[in-house]
């Protein structure tokens, strides 16, 4: 059997001050693997292509890449970033086919400037490459916008079934071992069933260790115990991706189309009855910090975490909003922060030196929408190359590269500085600029809930902060200009029936 692998991936962020050009994802982690590097460098990794291509193995297939290529969330994908990659996956499946199959690492929720749906219009395009009788199964995000068009071109879909995503390599394993189901006769072709309810929750209350999310991935388990319903996939969604159909979604893989539409109409609509659960009010700046600091005075030993999460890179935040950052200056807080994107600050800590003090101006440089920079005089505590290898669930012996990366400390705040944009998911974001997380009384963390499968052991309460940023929880702050409409929460009064 010869199986193709590939991964095009980014959750795009329409709000987001921060450009999405083919450098975007030059500049992640493995950079962009072409054909034979694909199968070569992802080999081993606990990824959703590392899944696919140990179940391979094991199968004893002859695994092909195609391309993999992801960035850091950020705006709208550049029409020619788009295009190429596309043209790379398109083109090595025409000159290295046929093939017996195909599995795709996907995200969800990616928008390019030419292709809205753009996982709709890759899946498409893969068809008319491979014909209508290869099957095509794909791993994707739960926080993906996911389509009519896209079911359509597809065989078969695994979503994460956990956010924090500590389950990319099983899920990964799970997609390719029912492919092999299929190519090994043991299961019969399925299809793949949604339902969209006319609803856009923010990511905020998506964990699904808990609230609705845990409720709806329950509904959809049960479902799964009958044998012609191979996996119930629930998407939360993306809403800062301005796109027509942004929103929740529930996708149903099965053997039988009408036990596969019955499923979908029946979990869609327990997410509408229940779609409230998903709102979540959370402290502005002044009143989080203040909170922060009582529980440090009153229950000194594990530190608090304060969550950006307004600014979270992995949700499209620029990374270097300031205000939080502010009041923790004005406060004089004693803690760390992880991490804050500043490549001239980084620059200008390098000229100054290892151990020396100067003025900086931190954060606030992608866009002034968010606030100016933070002005301290600061000492340089620490530079690093910006080179780690993750040890928590999530980045699990994945290698990060935050870039030159410097430490600012003022006074006994300790401010981790990269070149390269990051959400802080694991504690080698602070541990790369020489800070011990559980050793600090107080972390501020630009993250939205990933950070958590790392953090929430060490920390004595977690505290989400509403504070400015791309990726606020209060979606009324932003303007949508192609979301449908109406749609809840946006409005209120939205009606819908299964």
């Amino acid at each position: 059997m010869r199986i193709a692998v590939g991964m095009i991936s980014h959750e795009t962020n329409t709000f987001s001050p921060i450009p999405t050009t083919l450098e975007s994802f030059a500049e992640e982690r493995v950079g962009v693997l072409n054909g034979d590097e694909v199968i070569e460098t992802m080999t081993g990794r606990k990824s959703g292509i590392g899944g696919f291509i140990e179940v391979g193995q094991q199968q004893g297939w002859t695994m092909v890449g195609t391309v993999a290529a992801g960035a850091t969330p950020s705006a709208n994908v550049d029409a020619s970033a788009y295009t190429e990659l596309k043209t790379r996956m398109l083109n090595r499946l025409k000159s290295e086919g046929p093939f017996d199959g195909v599995l795709l690492h996907l995200h969800g929720a990616m928008l390019a400037e030419n292709a809205p749906d753009a996982e709709g219009d890759l899946c498409q395009a893969v068809r008319e490459v491979i014909g209508p009788d290869v099957p095509l199964f794909v791993e994707l995000d739960l926080h993906g916008n996911i389509t009519p068009n896209f079911c359509q071109a597809v065989d078969a879909v695994f979503a994460y079934n956990t956010n924090p995503h500590i389950d990319a390599w099983e899920r990964g394993v799970e997609t390719a071992e029912h492919l092999a189901k299929l190519l090994n006769g043991e299961i019969a072709r399925p299809t793949v069933s949604i339902s969209k309810p006319p609803m856009l929750p923010p990511t905020i209350n998506m964990r699904t260790a808990e609230g609705p999310m845990q409720r709806i991935l329950a509904r959809g388990w049960e479902w799964e115990k009958r044998p012609e319903i191979l996996d119930v996939s629930v998407f939360g969604g993306f809403p800062y991706a301005d796109f027509d159909l942004a929103g929740t979604a529930i996708l149903v893989t099965s053997t039988d189309r009408a036990a596969g539409e019955e499923c979908a109409k029946d979990v869609g609509g327990f997410a509408w009855e229940i779609r409230e659960e998903f709102l979540k009010r959370i402290a502005p700046v002044e009143q989080a910090v203040q909170q922060a600091l009582e529980i440090v005075d009153q229950s000194p030993g594990k530190p608090v975490s304060l969550a950006d999460v307004a600014d979270n890179p992995g949700g499209g935040g620029s990374g270097d909003t300031p205000e939080l950052l502010r009041e923790l200056v004005k406060r004089g807080a004693s803690g760390a922060v992880a991490c804050v994107w500043d490549p001239e600050t980084v620059e200008k800590a390098q000229q100054i030196g290892l151990g020396n003090s100067g003025a900086f101006r931190i954060g606030g440089k992608a866009t002034d929408a968010y606030g100016a920079p933070v002005e301290v005089e600061g000492t340089v505590g620490h530079l690093s190359d910006g080179h780690f290898v993750g040890e928590g669930p999530v980045v699990r012996g994945q290698p990060v590269n935050c870039g030159p990366t410097a430490r600012i400390d003022v006074g006994d705040l300790k401010i981790v500085v990269t070149s390269i944009r990051h959400a802080a998911n694991d504690q080698g974001y602070f541990r790369v600029a020489g800070v011990e997380p559980q050793d600090q009384p107080l972390l501020m963390i630009k993250s939205r809930g990933h950070f958590r499968a790392d953090f929430e052991p060490i920390s004595h309460s977690i505290i989400e902060v509403d504070a400015p940023g791309a990726a606020n929880p209060t979606l009324d702050r932003y303007t949508f200009n192609n979301v449908r409409r109406p749609i809840w929460p946006l409005d209120p009064d939205t009606t819908w029936t299964p």
